[in-house]
């Protein structure tokens, strides 16, 4: 490795509100990601049978946790870590012209971490965790805890992820596989 590449800043991952399209980069990567995926099963009940036999009934959602942290004391660092913060928490929330069930939903979410996922999802949760205040009383420091849980609009298969794993929409707008 050449000493220039060690100083290169890897890709954020950030979210896209495909309501509006505004997109944010998170401050700083995870230094973790949780990924999980349920198989679903109903057992068959079958008199006289030792077991029960699994019948396969569909595949949950790819879900994935992780918590982002900002850090800023300056006055612009606080402004952008309180900026994300409010972005955050308005894709837990419907659009104020929201008249139907369809649009009554948090929007969706572009989530991406480049060479990682890219996929269409919903928050499930997030959750902060104040660390540290300036005088003021401002956060200064807080650690965002996020679940995120993929949504598609059509079948996937096995074929789908084998070919293209988590990398499943690659931009804004794109519909998922």
């Amino acid at each position: 490795m050449a000493i220039t590449e060690s100083f290169v800043l890897p890709q954020r991952m950030y979210f896209v509100d495909l309501r509006t399209a505004e997109t944010m980069e998170a401050l700083f990567n995870p230094s973790e990601l949780e990924e999980s995926l349920e198989v679903l099963y109903n057992e068959l009940g079958v008199p006289g049978l030792s077991h029960s036999p699994l019948q396969y009934s569909g595949t949950g959602n790819h879900k994935f946790g992780f918590e982002l942290y900002a850090v800023g004391d300056g006055a612009t660092q606080r402004a952008q870590i309180e900026d994300f913060r409010r972005f955050l928490l308005s894709l837990c929330y419907p659009a104020a012209a929201a008249d139907s069930v369809l649009t009554g939903a948090p929007p969706r979410v572009l989530f991406v971490w480049p060479e990682l996922v890219s996929l269409q999802a919903r928050i499930l949760g997030v959750t902060f965790k104040h660390q540290r205040f300036a005088l003021d009383g401002g956060t200064t420091r807080y650690v965002a805890t996020l679940k995120v849980s993929e949504i598609r609009d059509a079948r996937l298969t096995s074929e789908d992820v084998r070919r293209l794993g988590t990398m499943r929409s690659g931009s804004a707008g794109e519909s998922p596989v």
